[in-house]
């Protein structure tokens, strides 16, 4: 099935028997430019594989440093005849805060770990990696972003301390960690109402109102739909059908490019501490980042709700 990638969890070691099949959204930033990589996941025993056209970037080696100052980070951990299964990923799996991927070059299959947007947390666990046997030649590749990092700023990059590892958590999206500061936050709106004829339930996480615009934050809490882990807190992605459906329950729609503008240009989705990564379902098949930038995508990828009425 098809799956789109974003930046961190799948499953964690021991939820890694219970992988649900279906869409995940990996968002990299590659050559300035914010990418979609695709993948798919034949069944729940089988790693899933990063499409062609993912960058992996290129390998630092020895002592390299990053060469971007916003650069992502991948652990490359072997080139083999066919991808690792997921029983072997487990070994992997209890050294790592983040994924193991395979991608397919020619007849051979390449293993991944991440994404990283830390170098740091990437080198440490580089390291734990290496300890495997059969990971012993394992190291880091660079998707270069950002300005060029001055050595010296490198050196500090690579001498602070790495982040302890993320605890096991029910996530089906690889997300970059989340470098959260303390801010002024609104309290939840403990507001509930009803997505669904079948009786799911809608938590409205957050809402604003911008001019005429109202825009809300919903979360499915119950049922079988798919979330990931952002500001430590899970949120719902959808297909572009069921975001409409959902949105539709609230009398609400998915937002316009114009709609989606002004909601940026507010400047409050961080503050608000709503998610920042993963893109957001707009009209028409559209993508909408939070940087701004707008792309169409297949109906089938399970991207952010943002409703608007």
């Amino acid at each position: 099935m098809d799956m789109n990638l974003l930046p961190f969890c799948f499953k964690r070691t021991q939820m890694l028997t219970a992988i649900a099949l279906g869409s995940a959204c990996l968002t990299l930033s590659a050559n300035a430019q914010e990418v979609l990589c695709d993948a798919t996941q034949a069944s729940t025993h089988e790693l899933p594989l990063l499409n062609a056209s993912c960058p992996i970037g290129k390998g630092l080696w020895g002592k390299q440093t990053p060469r971007g100052s916003e650069s992502t980070f991948w652990i490359q951990c072997g080139v083999l005849a066919k991808p690792l299964s997921l029983d072997q990923a487990k070994v992997i799996y209890q050294h790592i805060s983040t994924d193991v991927w395979g991608k397919i070059e020619g007849k051979n299959a390449r293993c991944l770990i991440g994404p990283y947007q830390d170098f740091a947390t990437a080198s440490k666990e580089l390291q734990a990696v290496k300890k495997l046997k059969p990971y012993q030649q394992a190291f880091i590749r660079e998707v270069i972003k950002g300005a060029p990092v001055k050595k010296q700023q490198a050196a500090a990059i690579s001498a602070k301390p790495a982040k302890p590892l993320v605890p096991a958590r029910q996530s089906t999206t690889i997300l970059p960690p989340v470098k959260a500061t303390k801010v002024v936050t609104d309290k939840p709106i403990p507001n509930i109402a009803k997505a669904h004829p079948e009786s799911m339930e809608v938590s409205i996480r957050g809402e604003i109102k911008l001019g005429n615009l109202h825009f809300k934050m919903p979360y499915l809490p119950f049922g079988d739909n798919q979330f990931y882990m952002e500001y430590d807190k899970p949120w719902t992605r959808l297909d572009f059908a069921k975001a409409n459906q959902l949105c539709g329950s609230l009398g609400m729609k998915v937002p316009n490019r114009e709609q989606w503008q002004t909601l940026l240009e507010a400047d409050v989705m961080k503050a608000n501490q709503w998610p920042m990564y993963l893109p957001y379902w707009g009209a028409d098949n559209s993508a909408l980042f939070t940087t701004g930038k707008m792309t169409t995508t297949s109906g089938k990828s399970l991207l952010n709700v943002m409703c608007v009425g």
